[in-house]
């Protein structure tokens, strides 16, 4: 995590993906913790709207993308992270079974079908794109 300070881009949003707050000129780590005193999710861009996506914030979890952020089926992977994406799709309507932190048969399912229903390669890989859309998604 940065924490030099730069002009970055903050988005916090409700779970539904309304109230949008938008936040500039913060540090990459005031920026995280912004994101989570004013939604459950939200993103950080370097340099301005539109900059590289340097990590997401999903039910208050940061996911910084410097460190392993990927999360699949049948690997080891950060247990807050995945409920933080179990919280969000559940949020969003996703059936997702328990959010227990366990990226299982129905985590990845309900990740699939999240990722085709945004136009994105639907391989059950939580990866930088798929975090960047439940980041800001809508129900």
């Amino acid at each position: 995590m940065q924490s030099l300070t730069s002009s970055y881009y903050v988005r916090a949003f409700n779970c539904q993906g309304g109230s949008t707050l938008t936040s500039s000129s913060r540090s990459e780590t005031s920026g995280y913790n912004w994101i989570v005193s004013k939604g459950t999710k939200g993103y950080i861009q370097s340099g301005g709207s539109g900059g590289n996506t340097l990590g997401v914030v999903l039910n208050n979890t940061i996911i910084d993308f410097s460190h392993s952020y990927l999360a699949k089926r049948g690997s080891a992977n950060n247990a807050s992270q995945v409920r933080g994406i179990q919280s969000t799709l559940s949020c969003l309507g996703y059936s997702v079974g328990s959010v227990d932190g366990i990226f299982g048969a129905q985590t990845e399912a309900a990740v699939k079908e999240f990722q085709q229903s945004r136009g994105l390669t639907a391989d059950g890989i939580v990866g930088k794109q798929t975090y960047h859309h439940l980041s800001h998604a809508t129900y």
